[in-house]
């Protein structure tokens, strides 16, 4: 758990600061519309990002630039025409980062004060939980930020055999092997955003 913002309000009542409705109130209000501008920034990130842009063409995306400049990143990770894997993530930052009500008060001399507002959000691991490859117990969101294994078995081609229909698993390496660089993604956000909350 995190800490939102350390919030200092001047000129206090001088009996019962702490609880002060009125102030904790204003606090708060502070409070919550920095996370929500900081939810915001982070889902802007994620929309913008090459590799949501790339599986989110679906099976129609070809020339990926982070397959060396072939073939389609949602065949190649396997994904079926229906799914929509970004739409998870996407959905786990707008419903799970959530602030507090209830601060933390810490006194810092006779005029000034803070409260810290606890704010939840998901991690790097329960992202990875929520986003198995369709023919993997391994997080697609992982594969990306890591590695994936098997590029050189992978055949561009639409066909019905395929799972997504533009890629295939050939039982032989290909010649002309796909060139997978591992990116930083959600992980790499995550870190971003933890910092942005002190």
């Amino acid at each position: 758990m995190a800490i939102l913002k350390k919030l200092s309000i001047k000129q206090l009542l001088k009996k019962n600061y702490s609880n002060s409705k009125v102030l904790q109130n204003l606090a708060y209000g502070a409070a919550k519309r920095k996370a929500d501008k900081l939810k915001n920034d982070l889902i802007k990130e994620l929309n913008v990002h090459p590799v949501t842009k790339e599986v989110e063409q679906g099976p129609g995306g070809m020339n990926s630039s982070l397959l060396g400049g072939r073939g389609n990143l949602f065949g190649f990770l396997g994904f079926t025409p229906s799914q929509h894997p970004v739409k998870i993530i996407r959905d786990s930052f707008e419903k799970h980062i959530t602030i507090e009500k209830k601060p933390k008060l810490k006194k810092l001399s006779d005029t000034v004060f803070q409260w810290e507002f606890p704010i939840r959000y998901p991690s790097a691991q329960e992202i990875y939980a929520v986003t198995p490859l369709t023919w993997s117990t391994q997080s697609w969101v992982k594969g990306v930020e890591r590695g994936i294994g098997n590029f050189t078995h992978t055949v561009f081609t639409r066909s019905s055999r395929s799972r997504s229909g533009v890629a295939l698993q050939a039982e032989e390496p290909q010649m002309n092997f796909i060139n997978f660089r591992a990116t930083p993604y959600v992980g790499a956000m995550l870190t971003n955003f933890r910092a942005k909350l002190k």
